[in-house]
């Protein structure tokens, strides 16, 4: 995913947001059509955002001072939860859409999407603060405290503008 941190903002915003936007657009007038094709628009909105987020903790966390360890192996292990159950869902949705599913257990799928979806929530959540944290600390040199890094936790959040703002810092971090 480190290529994720090479590319220039506008290439991130129509990987991550530009394509699936076009999908759906082209797609709108034929709301079958758009049901097929939502999971791939997740798939590339997905794997682009959350993987940029965890290309920014992984590969950041190698250029942080030698005095400073931040513990990528915990982000690693819950930030792999909510990117498999996104990629599972999407599956889920292709599969049901197709007209494959089976409908008689739709209550208990409901109850384990609601379960599954608060939590891959908290759990993205905290891989924002942390590829943030990481973010800020690369540059300040030492360990950031929330009211360092707040603005890129918001800004990597909201990425679709993140992408202009961050990617440009984050290409210098990176070379």
């Amino acid at each position: 995913m480190k290529f994720l941190l090479k590319l220039k903002h506008w290439q991130l915003f129509l990987l991550t947001w530009g394509l699936p936007m076009l999908i759906n657009i082209f797609t709108f007038s034929h709301p079958e059509l758009m049901l097929q094709m939502f999971p791939v628009m997740m798939v590339f909105f997905t794997l682009g955002t959350l993987g940029w987020v965890w290309a920014i903790a992984t590969e950041l966390n190698q250029k942080l001072p030698s005095d400073v360890r931040l513990n990528s192996g915990r982000f690693k292990i819950y930030f792999s939860i909510p990117i498999l159950y996104i990629l599972g869902i999407t599956i889920y949705i292709a599969f049901v859409t197709n007209g494959s599913g089976d409908s008689s257990n739709m209550a208990v799928a409901g109850v384990a999407i609601v379960v599954l979806h608060l939590l891959s929530m908290v759990f993205i959540f905290m891989g924002l603060r942390f590829a943030a944290k990481t973010m800020k600390t690369v540059e300040l040199g030492r360990v950031a405290k929330f009211g360092d890094y707040a603005g890129e936790f918001f800004l990597i959040w909201f990425s679709i503008i993140g992408y202009w703002v961050l990617q440009p810092r984050i290409n210098k971090l990176v070379d």
